[in-house]
C-alpha cells in the first residue's frame, strides 16, 4: 500500500503545484482586481499593444510598441491607474485593503526592485518612468462620443510630475 501511495505522490504534486501556479497567476494580474472592483472597464486591444480602462465612459489608455510584455503592460496600467489618474470614480476603490494591497504587490515585484522606496507614491513614479523610458508605453486619453472613438495623447512626464489626489 504504501508503495502505491509513493507512486501516486508525484501526480498529486505535480497537480497541486500546477493548481498553485494558476492561482499565483491570477493573483499577481493587477488588472484582476480592478476588473472586480469596475466590471466590463478594461480591454486589452491589438493583441495586447493596447490596455484600456473606461470606468464612465472616458478613458485612461496604454499604448506599448509591442516590446512591452502584456503583464508588465497590465502593471503599468494599474500603477498609472491607482496612483495618477484623476478620474473621481477612483476615489473610493484607492482607499479599499484590496486596491492598496494589490498596489504594494505590484512595486514588490523582483523586476521593479531597482525603483524600491518607502514612499509608494515615488516608488510608483520611478517604475512608470522606467517603463516608458524610449516610448515603450505611452499613455492617451480616449473618449468614445456619439459611436466615435476619440483618442488624445498624452504626456506622461506632465502626468507624473503631478500631484495626485490625497487619497491613497
Amino acid at each position: 500500500m504504501s508503495r502505491l501511495l509513493f507512486s501516486l505522490s508525484p501526480i498529486l504534486l505535480t497537480s497541486v503545484y500546477s493548481t498553485a501556479q494558476v492561482a499565483d497567476a491570477k493573483q499577481s494580474d493587477p488588472i484582476q482586481q480592478l476588473q472586480k472592483s469596475f466590471p466590463d472597464t478594461v480591454e486589452l486591444k491589438n493583441h495586447g499593444k493596447l490596455l484600456e480602462f473606461c470606468p464612465d465612459g472616458t478613458c485612461d489608455g496604454f499604448v506599448t510598441s509591442g516590446n512591452v510584455s502584456i503583464p508588465t503592460l497590465k502593471d503599468f496600467a494599474y500603477l498609472y491607474v491607482f496612483f495618477f489618474s484623476d478620474n473621481m470614480v477612483l476615489d473610493d476603490w484607492r482607499r479599499t485593503e484590496d486596491a492598496k494591497k494589490t498596489a504594494e504587490g505590484v512595486l514588490a515585484k523582483n523586476q521593479y526592485v531597482g525603483c524600491a522606496n518607502a514612499d509608494r507614491l515615488e516608488a510608483a513614479r520611478c517604475v512608470l518612468r522606467d517603463l516608458s523610458r524610449g516610448g515603450r508605453i505611452r499613455l492617451i486619453f480616449v473618449r468614445y462620443d456619439e459611436g466615435k472613438r476619440v483618442v488624445v495623447p498624452e504626456n506622461l512626464a506632465e502626468e507624473l510630475a503631478k500631484t495626485p489626489r490625497p487619497n491613497h
